[in-house]
């Protein structure tokens, strides 16, 4: 019987505030919120009914994500994965290397954390061990298979341009491989003693899905396949291809794939699994990667750190010198976060790397978990604000994987949206590592970034583009209640609530209107959920007009609230030049107005 399978890598890189925990608004993803939503709706939900016909894996980022805001598309996901393991006996979805970090660029550590994270991501979401695992964008090095084979995953899948040698039969010396496609999987021996077995799609298939016509109707791809077919006696075909391909890339892609798997079915062809077809192969051949390859760059990982030539979008005569040093920059910033994070860790942690390690259970099953998590790693019953540093020190940690998401490098300017993010989760790094050590980073990482040159000339470099599309994103935990207590009074309704990852409780509002203008001011308790920090705040919002907001706030003077609200709320009866006085008396000068507002929801 004829066996198919299509591999489908659907992944988004982590777009969120670092500081907010939420996805900001995208004009360019109009008229949606945001790309993530935009994807959801093109290309994710409409790939519902081909989950449990498809292999696929989806990054751990993405699923966050849809788990809080697409949550039908994000259960009918894990749905199609138990369904598949009925039917099959092993699930489609493979696990993906956390945040999409370019492997054999990263060091051994780091490749551990990746694994470890995808891996755990993965089993507390879809509720098994995953068999197998995708690597970013197929980079791959001899390091890495090692890392993923100690963390027990079976096999992955590659190119045919990144095996080297081969050994084609039990008798046969070692070849050249130089098969288009090959229908069984392939065994790469390890340096540690160990071994993976390799799955090597067909290419052709794979570009002529992505790039050529074959999407253009079922009919199409039908013949594509059964075209394909006529050479494999027996074995497994299949190719793989981004998952976003069928339904954002290709709009009726997704419609036009679950035809053609349906008409399979009609004519007698297996849909199947990879991990179901390991079962029924006796001997698999040994064969050797090619190190420091990948699948959409010719010249393996150098798309990544260099100025190769392989670039998305940009316009005649740009060019990537930037990647250089952008790269430059994330490396020497994680060199030092390391070692803060090493330094300061062993101070709360029993083994601070293998509290990293273990954290993805907190990524995974937010904040609640924070305080079980640190009483399980802590060498002792850590103070309140101990428990603080140390979740911060975390954060850093997480920020420090994230400053490598491919995507940073793999457009055509440091300019783009995903270098922009890269940078930023940078930013919220430097300021976490200062909260903690009082090590300012910021001056050398940007020192760094100044090399970076942008094709574009209104961008300049790094470091400006750094200093005018990042440092805006920063928020505090004062600007986020600011925003708390502005649109609560402007709906009329201050409630206990969580938001931005902040939890807010309103221990006194009070509420007085005079002609059109309206005066709010009380106390307001705020929790940083994140860390567990709390505090409070005596605030007055005043509103002149529904789009005048004047909003002051301050953490000190709070032993004599009560005594301050009384004088605040008399100012207000004497007339608004006699409170805004006394605003500025006790508040000072800042304020936060209408504009304040982040725009996020």
């Amino acid at each position: 019987m004829k066996a198919f399978t299509v591999h489908g890598h659907f992944y988004q890189p982590p777009r969120e505030n670092p500081w907010l925990y939420e996805v900001e608004r995208q004009d360019s993803a109009a008229p949606y919120h945001d790309w993530n939503e935009r994807i959801a709706r093109e290309c994710y939900e409409k790939n519902l009914p081909n989950y449990p016909l498809i292999s696929f894996n989806f990054g751990p980022t993405i699923l966050r994500w849809m788990e809080e805001k697409a949550p039908k598309v994000y259960r009918g996901i894990l749905e199609g994965d138990r369904i598949s393991c009925r039917v099959r006996g092993h699930g489609n979805a493979l696990a993906q290397c956390h945040n999409h970090v370019i492997m054999p660029l990263a060091s051994r550590r780091d490749n551990e954390i990746q694994v470890a994270w995808g891996i755990r991501d993965f089993q507390l979401r879809f509720g098994r061990s995953p068999e197998g695992m995708w690597l970013p964008e197929m980079a791959v090095d001899l390091k890495t298979l090692e890392v993923l084979a100690e963390y027990g995953i079976k096999f992955t899948i590659l190119a045919p341009h990144q095996i080297q040698m081969w050994r084609p039969s039990r008798k046969a010396p070692w070849e050249p491989f130089s098969e288009v496609f090959y229908p069984f999987p392939l065994r790469q021996i390890l340096p540690n003693g160990r071994h993976l077995y390799i799955f090597v799609y067909h290419r052709e298939m794979g570009e002529a899905v992505s790039f050529g016509r074959a999407l253009e109707d079922p009919q199409a791809l039908l013949e594509l396949i059964e075209k394909r077919f006529s050479p494999i006696k027996d074995g497994l075909l299949h190719f793989a291809t981004d998952g976003e391909t069928f339904g954002h890339h290709r709009k009726k892609g997704a419609e036009i794939l679950k035809e053609t798997l349906e008409k399979l079915i009609n004519r007698g062809v297996k849909l199947t699994n990879f991990a179901s077809f390991m079962e029924e192969v006796s001997w698999v051949p040994p064969a050797q990667i090619r190190e420091n390859t990948s699948w959409s760059c010719a010249h393996g990982v150098e798309r990544w750190r260099a100025d190769c030539g392989c670039f998305a979008g940009g316009k005649p005569g740009w060019n990537q010198k930037w990647r250089a040093p952008f790269r430059e920059a994330m490396n020497w910033l994680k060199e030092r976060l390391d070692r803060i994070f090493q330094e300061e860790g062993a101070g709360f942690f029993k083994d601070p790397w293998a509290a990293l390690l273990d954290y993805v259970e907190v990524m995974v099953r937010g904040p609640e978990s924070l305080l079980p998590f640190l009483d399980r790693h802590s060498t002792r019953n850590l103070s309140t604000g101990e428990r603080m540093k140390a979740a911060k020190l975390l954060e850093m940690a997480r920020m420090g994987q994230y400053i490598f998401t491919s995507c940073g490098w793999f457009f055509a300017d440091i300019s783009g949206l995903e270098a922009v993010q890269n940078m930023t989760f940078a930013a919220r790094a430097i300021e976490l590592a200062r909260d903690i050590s009082g090590i300012y980073l910021e001056d050398g990482y940007l020192e760094r970034l100044y090399k970076a040159k942008s094709n574009v000339p209104a961008e300049r470099n790094g470091l400006e583009i750094y200093k005018r599309r990042v440092l805006p994103r920063r928020f505090t935990t004062k600007d986020i209640t600011a925003h708390y207590l502005i649109t609560s009074t402007l709906s009329g309704r201050f409630r206990e609530t969580r938001l931005f990852r902040h939890r807010f409780r309103p221990v006194k509002v009070d509420r007085l209107e005079k002609g059109a203008t309206c005066f709010c001011c009380g106390m307001v308790e705020v929790t940083n959920l994140a860390f567990q920090e709390k505090g409070s705040y005596l605030f007055s919002v005043l509103q002149y007009c529904p789009g005048d907001i004047h909003c002051t706030l301050s953490s000190r003077g709070k032993e004599r609230w009560e005594e301050t609200l009384e004088a605040l709320k008399s100012a207000y009866h004497l007339g608004i030049t006699h409170l805004v006085r006394e605003l500025d008396r006790f508040f000072g000068p800042q304020f936060y107005g209408l504009e304040s507002t982040i725009d996020v929801l």
